[in-house]
């Protein structure tokens, strides 16, 4: 098997099990447990399992202060960005709730254009009208459902895709980019739990405590499949394929999240829903194609 093929094959696995968030959250969730001890623990299952693998490799686990700062930005953006999606699923559909999350790409490409100054094609400028439409779609006005609890989710979603977004622009222009991802993703996790402990602390005065092995379980896979596999195979693709084709590949998000959440949740698959899913889709291709003009302005000309 080609290195590409493995590539496409992590970051479509990184897709899919992103994707599977509402699956093992929301039974979670519909226990009463609050949304941000769910964010801790699976912060704290996906750092044993990155852990584990860590000092599997013998790898030097000492940090510069400088570098301590910087993940703690990151872990802070990560953080809230977390927790704005986790509550969406009060308000909103798990499908919608990913799907909507999935707008960091537009987010990513307006943050670029404005603070970095790149210039804004007209492929970008289609993949953002499409994207908008995605929202209004599933912003529920169509089906006479834009109250303000749609609203309030929807709210909670952009904001989270917007840290997301803000959160891979900053990233690439730290210095801390040098460091071995595992490592790095390991302290980002990691101070985005003890961020989210103090947040859960001062707040509800406590962190709930895991009930039954119902809930054990589905925090474990939690902390393992949507968070410790996703990012692993995520940096493994990211060495093998472009960051353009692996971004393609993450339209697996919302189309596993709107499946896990229709299939095994019977949320219901609505007109608008469909169209929202597809202009998803199409903004996610849109988007990358032009950051593929480019990233290879002269590709149209090679023979």
């Amino acid at each position: 098997m080609s290195p590409t093929v493995k590539g496409f094959l992590n970051a479509s696995i990184s897709g899919i099990t992103f994707g599977l968030i509402p699956l093992f959250a929301l039974p979670v969730l519909n226990t009463g447990m609050h949304s941000t001890s769910v964010l801790i623990y699976r912060y704290a299952f996906g750092c044993l399992a990155m852990l584990g693998m860590l000092m599997f490799h013998r790898t030097r686990m000492w940090l510069a202060f400088g570098d301590f700062l910087r993940i703690l930005l990151l872990s802070s953006m990560y953080a809230v960005s977390s927790i704005t999606l986790i509550e969406g699923y009060n308000y909103m559909a798990s499908g919608i709730a990913t799907t909507l999350l999935f707008s960091y790409p537009v987010w990513t490409c307006l943050l670029s254009v404005v603070f970095l100054h790149e210039k804004l094609s007209a492929t970008t400028a289609i993949a953002i009208a499409i994207a908008v439409g995605g929202v209004f779609f599933l912003s529920g006005i169509l089906d006479g459902q834009g109250d303000m609890q749609g609203l309030t989710g929807l709210f909670l979603l952009l904001t989270s895709g917007f840290l997301y977004a803000v959160y891979m622009v900053a990233f690439p222009r730290m210095r801390i980019r040098k460091i071995p991802s595992l490592k790095l993703t390991f302290y980002i996790f990691f101070f985005a739990m003890l961020i989210l402990a103090l947040y859960a602390t001062f707040t509800r005065g406590r962190i709930d405590p895991i009930d039954t092995h119902n809930q054990l379980i589905n925090l474990f896979l939690l902390g393992l499949v949507p968070t410790a596999i996703s990012n692993v195979t995520l940096i493994i693709s990211l060495k093998q394929i472009s960051s353009t084709m692996a971004a393609v590949l993450g339209a697996f998000e919302p189309m596993t999240a709107m499946c896990v959440g229709i299939l095994l949740f019977g949320e219901p698959l609505t007109l608008p829903l469909s169209l929202a899913l597809c202009s998803s889709s199409h903004q996610c291709s849109f988007w990358c194609l032009a950051s593929a003009k480019q990233a290879y302005p002269n590709t149209t000309n090679t023979p």
